[in-house]
């Protein structure tokens, strides 16, 4: 390709060559000029797809299946480089994407959790006018709540975390569950507030709950 300058018509001359079109002709900026829209600006980023289920022509073919608006191709198309372009141009903002996820994920299983398994939450005002029989039957669907394996595997390290009266809820009088016991270390790596051996801990012994409860009966308290 040439670059050319080309005199007005009627003039009658061949047309003729000048420096500037051939430095331009020469330049990086005429590089730029032919670059697609893409990679001269941020407005149409869907000029270029890659090949795979994660491009922006995959993206796109998906785009609306669970839309119902989308009526015609044409308005699918404008709208999908909306979308493009406000939630994928933004860098920054993926982090945010992760940690509402995340959050959104939490919020659900521990509401979750709750709703089903602990029995001091209930949702209709009849749970509470239930006779006792059927009471029991209730309480015992709250068993994986009482006795779950991750508050079993954390429910040992209370003493690192709770100053006063650690083992609160390590003995339970009915026997829904197994009796706990703390453990002899503290947690690995990344609790460093307490010995770490409970053994060296000079007053674990005087604030734990047995100790307590032994000191309000030796003076009256049953």
């Amino acid at each position: 390709q040439e670059a050319i300058w080309l005199r007005p018509s009627g003039s009658g001359k061949l047309p003729t060559r000048r420096p500037e079109a051939m430095a331009l002709l020469l330049s990086r900026a005429r590089l730029a000029l032919r670059a697609s829209n893409a990679l001269r600006s941020g407005h149409h980023l869907t000029s270029y797809s890659a090949v795979g289920p994660w491009s922006h022509f995959s993206m796109r073919m998906r785009y609306t299946m669970l839309l119902k608006n989308q009526t015609d191709p044409t308005i699918a198309d404008y709208f999908f480089e909306k979308w493009v372009h406000d939630w994928c141009a933004d860098a920054p903002s993926y982090n945010y994407w992760w940690v509402t996820s995340v959050a959104m994920g939490l919020m659900v299983g521990i509401l979750t959790r709750h709703w089903f398994f602990n029995p001091d939450l209930y949702g209709r005002q009849q749970e509470s006018r239930k006779p006792m029989p059927d009471r029991h039957r209730q309480w015992a669907y709250s068993l994986p709540y009482f006795n779950h394996r991750m508050r079993n595997l954390s429910g040992k390290y209370r003493w690192c975390m709770i100053d006063n009266e650690p083992d609160w809820a390590d003995f339970h009088p009915i026997g829904y569950r197994p009796n706990r016991k703390a453990i002899h270390r503290r947690p690995w790596m990344w609790c460093f507030t307490v010995p770490r051996y409970a053994i060296e801990d000079p007053l674990y012994t005087s604030v734990t709950h047995e100790n307590m409860n032994r000191i309000y009966e030796e003076i009256g308290y049953s």
